[in-house]
């Protein structure tokens, strides 16, 4: 989804950055061709990836060290390039949250630097947007990541494991904010800035479901059916007794425009061929293995990341 959704924000006019935070770099195998990636993933390669930009802490050498992002599309979508050894920096970070809650520098050095990173890399290519990927688990780096962003898009497959994964990270979110607050406020002079640590709910994405005469077939539908409910209990009020200092709560947007922000059906095998061809599902042409209507689905599917485009950008302000 992420790839697909950057892709069509450059083709609206939009820069987009993608940092790829998760240790699998699926996001980062799919946006950069072959050559690039034994380059950046060459054992004597250094300084390319997010892997790299975070040694220097793991080491207890330095601080956090901005790698060159990557273009993906002419002047329009850049990448941060992910890396299997994001193991490493994840490992200290448990040890640094806790000495952030004792208002110890280095705690709020190694916590930060996610968030410092990206600032980074977004002002030298003047990013519009910053869409970060990550797995799918409540661990110590994701805490990081989504305590350093402004807003939350949650990607909801069409199954019961979605739905029951949606109070773990409502319940987790809201413990990890009101920490974060704890430990701003036992901070020292810090020569660095600190994220606020405010990350606001933009929406949910449903999405792998199969359709049949334009609406979601019953074995899926059960399941979209119940993602409003389940999102509002499960995400939406344990997020909505923290102030955004805007005014709102942090279950905004999605509380007070409506929590689903697109929808993305099931692309079937159009969507390992366009990964494989390093291109978004609209951007494939007829070839040997794409033919006749799955031409027409390809070029169709731009409808709907097109709305999804657009009701992020009217929603993030």
């Amino acid at each position: 989804m992420l790839f697909n959704l950057a892709v069509e924000m450059g083709v609206l006019g939009k820069r987009v950055l993608m940092v790829d935070l998760d240790a699998q770099a699926n996001l980062t195998a799919i946006s950069l061709q072959d050559a690039e990636l034994e380059n950046i993933f060459d054992p004597d390669s250094d300084n390319l990836t997010v892997a790299h930009a975070f040694a220097p802490l793991v080491g207890g050498s330095g601080d956090v060290t901005p790698p060159p992002s990557v273009e993906v599309r002419p002047d329009a979508v850049w990448i941060l390039p992910g890396d299997i050894r994001l193991s490493d920096y994840e490992s200290i970070m448990p040890g640094a949250w806790t000495e952030a809650l004792a208002g110890q520098e280095r705690g709020f050095r190694v916590t930060s630097a996610p968030y410092r990173l990206i600032q980074n890399i977004a002002e030298t290519v003047n990013a519009d947007f910053t869409f970060v990927d990550l797995g799918p688990n409540v661990g110590a780096l994701n805490r990081a990541a989504l305590l350093a962003s402004d807003y939350l898009i949650v990607p909801m497959a069409s199954d019961l494991f979605s739905l029951r994964a949606l109070p773990s990270v409502g319940k987790s979110l809201t413990t990890w904010i009101g920490q974060w607050k704890t430990a701003r406020s036992v901070a020292p002079e810090l020569s660095f800035e600190l994220p606020k640590g405010l990350p606001k709910v933009l929406g949910y994405v449903s999405q792998q479901f199969n359709v049949y005469r334009g609406e979601a077939t019953q074995a899926f539908s059960r399941w979209i059916d119940q993602m409003p409910e389940r999102i509002a209990q499960g995400l939406l009020e344990p997020l909505s007794v923290h102030d955004d200092g805007r005014g709102g709560s942090l279950a905004d947007p999605a509380a007070s425009s409506g929590a689903k922000v697109g929808d993305l059906k099931n692309f079937h095998s159009l969507v390992p061929h366009a990964q494989t061809l390093r291109k978004a599902i609209f951007e494939l042409a007829a070839d040997e293995v794409v033919r006749g209507g799955q031409v027409t689905r390809a070029k169709a599917s731009e409808e709907q990341f097109k709305a999804l485009c657009e009701n992020v950008i009217a929603r993030a302000v």
